[in-house]
């Protein structure tokens, strides 16, 4: 990831600096905050580092783009949102999934009022991990701060939510069924809205077949955003499905997207770039830390 947003970020800013402590010769984190001439830095770590670095870089005068989900904890968030109000700085964390051609049309179409009033959404994202997937940190809780939930299952979570209404009911069942990190590599979730309207979450690490599925049912049809860019198999398209007078009978149209997954990123990086107010695709870190409080709930009644 780092690589893609040293690319990314090179096309519409002066790149600065990378840091990476792996690699000889670059400049420290430090070297960066003391650096006037550097505005703002965008945060691409295991989820441990997220938070702390930061709230460095927000007491260092630098405006941030910090990586999904943001922390490892929610509070963490919120801890780093007073501080960017404080110190009058940008502070937003990136969710490039709402960035995907699939779901910028998806969204226009719904609020355009295409397939109606909201009835339910269905999500589905997994993948089968490679050998020595357990050994990494994505699923070790110290360092991820949970397991697939907390990582892939938070975008399906923040989409979820960007659709729905204020949420007001948590459920999930969680499996550590074929990895044995301790952490979990199965999560089902289900979260109800103050509408009644329901979203279904099935968020996988022994998908086998890397598969992403995002369903949203309205009164007068259906959309569909299926694959993310070429990242999942077949390009990525969006399904637009249609009621009839006949219950048998839905016309669907699909809509081919962009297939490259970077561009998401791009789009992304350009809002934050261009505004210091919330708005667009690019949502609050208050949406951030909902979704985290979501994942908490879902940890603090399960035990793997």
């Amino acid at each position: 990831m780092g690589s893609r947003w040293a690319g990314v970020i090179s096309k519409y800013a002066s790149l600065d600096a990378v840091v990476d402590p792996a690699i000889k010769g670059l400049p420290t984190f430090d070297d960066v905050l003391s650096d006037k001439h550097i505005q703002a830095v965008v945060i691409v770590t295991p989820h441990k580092y997220l938070a702390p670095l930061t709230e460095r870089a927000l007491k260092a005068g630098k405006h941030v783009l910090s990586e999904k989900p943001g922390a490892n904890k929610a509070e963490q968030i919120k801890k780093n949102v007073e501080l960017a109000k404080k110190m009058n700085l940008v502070y937003r964390i990136g969710f490039n999934y709402r960035f995907h051609d699939g779901f910028i049309k998806a969204r226009k179409l719904y609020k355009k009022g295409v397939i109606g009033k909201l009835l339910f959404i269905r999500a589905k994202h997994g993948f089968g991990g490679r050998v020595g997937y357990e050994k990494e940190w994505r699923i070790n809780k110290e360092i991820g701060g949970g397991g697939h939930l907390h990582d892939q299952g938070t975008h399906m979570i923040d989409m979820a939510r960007s659709f729905m209404a204020e949420i007001k009911s948590v459920r999930g069942f969680m499996a550590d069924t074929y990895w044995g990190a301790g952490t979990e590599d199965n999560a089902f979730v289900l979260l109800k809205d103050k509408n009644g309207v329901i979203a279904s979450i099935h968020s996988s690490l022994i998908q086998w077949k890397r598969t992403h599925t995002f369903e949203i049912y309205g009164t007068k049809g259906y959309l569909i955003v299926e694959g993310l860019g070429m990242r999942y198999g077949d390009p990525e398209k969006l399904i637009l499905g249609k009621c009839t007078d006949n219950p048998d009978i839905v016309k669907e149209t699909v809509i081919k997207c962009d297939p490259i997954a970077d561009h998401s990123l791009e789009h992304e990086f350009k809002e934050f770039i261009s505004t210091k107010k919330p708005g667009g695709s690019l949502p609050p870190p208050s949406a951030a830390y909902e979704t985290l409080k979501i994942v908490e709930e879902i940890y603090r009644t399960n035990k793997i």
